[in-house]
This record gives structure tokens, sequence and C-alpha cells, in this order.
């Protein structure tokens, strides 16, 4: 008993840093596209009019660690009511691209900064979403999947 102590005892680095913590927050679900107007159906999609927003808080840890965070999006399901579930996309806020929704993680945006030195570890931003519509294809119903929103942390 005694020797396996010393030996976790020399494994162990002489100075330790606290690990940190990485908390993704989001705010403003549930996403819910109101019902369409005739004017949506003629552009071919209805906005959602609320943003789904995120913020990714880095703390802790030794101020010269170089971490990349990634926030990414999915579905759960392949399907979006009726719909297939591409029918439903989103747009970060910062961009006018707009993207449709899949079942697997799909980037919304990453960044990599040092802890503590760059200033640049804590961020936030937001997504929109649209749903494609078309007169022909579209009834009138209630269109429901589940929205993932995952954060990778990864450190070099």
């Amino acid at each position: 008993m005694r020797r396996l102590v010393l030996v976790l005892t020399l494994l162990l680095p002489s100075r330790v840093f606290a690990q940190g913590s990485v908390v993704l927050t989001v705010t403003g679900g549930p996403v819910t596209v109101p019902a369409p107007a005739v004017a949506d159906y003629n552009a071919g999609f209805v906005l959602d009019p609320a943003a789904l927003s995120y913020s990714v808080a880095i703390s802790g840890g030794p101020p010269t660690m170089l971490r990349s965070t990634t926030v990414s999006i999915r579905a759960t399901s392949g399907s979006f009511g009726t719909l297939p579930v591409g029918d439903l996309q989103w747009e970060r806020s910062d961009l006018t691209t707009w993207n449709s929704l899949t079942t697997t993680d799909v980037q919304v945006e990453a960044r990599t900064g040092l802890q503590r030195t760059l200033g640049n570890t804590n961020w936030s931003n937001s997504v929109h979403f649209r749903c494609l519509i078309a007169w022909t294809n579209t009834p009138p119903a209630t269109y429901s999947t589940n929205i993932i929103v995952t954060l990778t942390v990864t450190s070099p």
C-alpha cells in the first residue's frame, strides 16, 4: 500500500492548475415559427421573429492555455412534422447565409483564444430560423422537431 502512494506522488506534476470550466448557455427557445400569411407563401418562407441566443464562458485554467471552442447545431430527426427537416433553416445573426438543418452537427461558429491573455474567451451570438413553405406542399399543420446545440472545446 505504501508503494502505491509513492508511485502516485511521483506521477503528479509539481504545479497543478485548476482545470477551469466551460459553460454554454442557450436562451430564446423554443423556436416557434408563426402561422404563415399570404405574403409568406409568396416569399417562400416564414421567419421566426425571435432568435435563439448562445453564449460561451470559459474560466479558470492556465493563463496561456490555447482553447478552441465550437458551437454546432443539428436536429434529432430527419423530419419536421410532415416536411423534411431541411425545410427548417438557420442563419447566424451576423451572417447572411441560410443553412438547412440536418441530423449531423454543423458548425455555427468557432473561436480560438488564450485564457485570460487575449480577453476573447467569453463570447456570444444568436441564430435565426425560418421555414421554407410553398402553396402546393405545405398544408396548415403543427410542425415540430428537436434542435440540439452543442459546444465542443479542444486544447491543442
